[in-house]
């Protein structure tokens, strides 16, 4: 994760807990949720950072439901762009599916070495159900169910009112479920949102088709590239098969382990000097290079340019280089 993203995900958390009253500046701090070096970290080790801070503020508030009253899901403009952002975030995971004319959205927040407690997913859901609210520009609209991979807790009647349908516990996944009849034709002409984030949101939502299996093993070497080379016998357990399993998916969609490593290494690669954020010694170690050397090699043969020209290219006026353009996918040899 880019400083910019983490520092906008992180202000935008604080500004809704402070309209709530929550006075918050003190558990930031607790949690490591500063806007110095505190964020410049990987997308796992924020992720925990926002769970340890949900953990403190339930300690604080001693109000298990604290995630679902800071974020209420009522219509508010601002907070159309403000799902977008946490949306968007590698702090989440997000798969969609369609089923029997509903669209079902499952949600991963994923953590390196603390849990994920409920509220957050509270929060996160709320935030959701509010930005399509938003962009529809009507506060009727509610899911169909919430599931939650979480015990039922004594007030679970509390998350029925909140949300407007049956909510489910003790569930194999956290998934919030639509109608595509309000996913689609919910959406005006002109929503009501800045730069039309939210209509961005409820749009992906109602076109999106399943994502590939390929796709879904991207976005976890996304988020373990941070940690080092991820393995494929660590990436078939978190993804709950056995390796030959994983190898042959992979085979079927084209590719294989070692080209969607490389793929997703480049494509971060790309994205990550265009915006010429982060210096070359980190990118190369949020990549998952074990030194800055092995970085440009890979460079060189994916842009047949060193980082640091590509880098300064990007910032030049005008145009950007092709090799900073989205690349064709890898096709299947023969």
């Amino acid at each position: 994760m880019t400083y910019s993203s983490a520092l906008h995900l992180v202000r935008g958390v604080k500004s809704r807990l402070a309209q709530s009253g929550v006075q918050a500046d003190a558990l930031f701090a607790q949690a490591g949720l500063n806007e110095g070096d505190g964020l410049a970290c990987d997308a796992l080790t924020l992720s925990d950072k926002l769970s340890h801070l949900w953990e403190l503020l339930v300690a604080h508030s001693n109000d298990p439901l604290i995630g679902l009253k800071i974020s209420a899901p009522h219509r508010l403009g601002w907070l159309g762009v403000m799902g977008h952002i946490m949306l968007v975030s590698p702090t989440v995971q997000s798969s969609i599916e369609r089923c029997h004319g509903n669209t079902r959205v499952g949600l991963v927040l994923p953590g390196a070495q603390r849990a994920v407690p409920r509220q957050r997913y509270d929060f996160v859901w709320c935030v959701l159900l509010r930005s399509l609210r938003c962009a529809a520009g009507r506060d009727d609209i509610a899911p169909v169910v919430v599931e939650y991979n979480f015990p039922e807790p004594g007030d679970a009647h509390v998350y029925e009112e909140t949300f407007g349908c049956p909510v489910r516990f003790d569930m194999p996944y956290n998934v919030m479920e639509f109608s595509d009849t309000d996913l689609v034709t919910a959406l005006p002409a002109a929503p009501p949102l800045m730069n039309g984030g939210g209509a961005a949101v409820l749009a992906t939502l109602a076109t999106a088709q399943p994502p590939t299996f390929s796709a879904k093993v991207q976005t976890l070497l996304a988020s373990l590239l941070p940690k080092g080379p991820p393995h494929r016998d660590d990436v078939a357990a978190q993804m709950m098969m056995s390796e030959r399993t994983l190898q042959r998916r992979l085979a079927e969609e084209g590719t294989s382990f070692t080209n969607l490593v490389d793929d997703t290494r480049r494509e971060l690669a790309r994205q990550s000097l265009s915006a010429g954020e982060l210096s070359l010694k980190m990118l190369s170690f949020q990549l998952g290079f074990s030194e800055p050397s092995a970085f440009y090699r890979a460079c060189k043969r994916w842009f047949g340019m060193a980082p640091s020209d590509i880098q300064h290219l990007a910032h030049q006026p005008g145009p950007g280089p092709d090799v900073l353009q989205a690349p064709a996918p890898r096709r299947k040899s023969a």
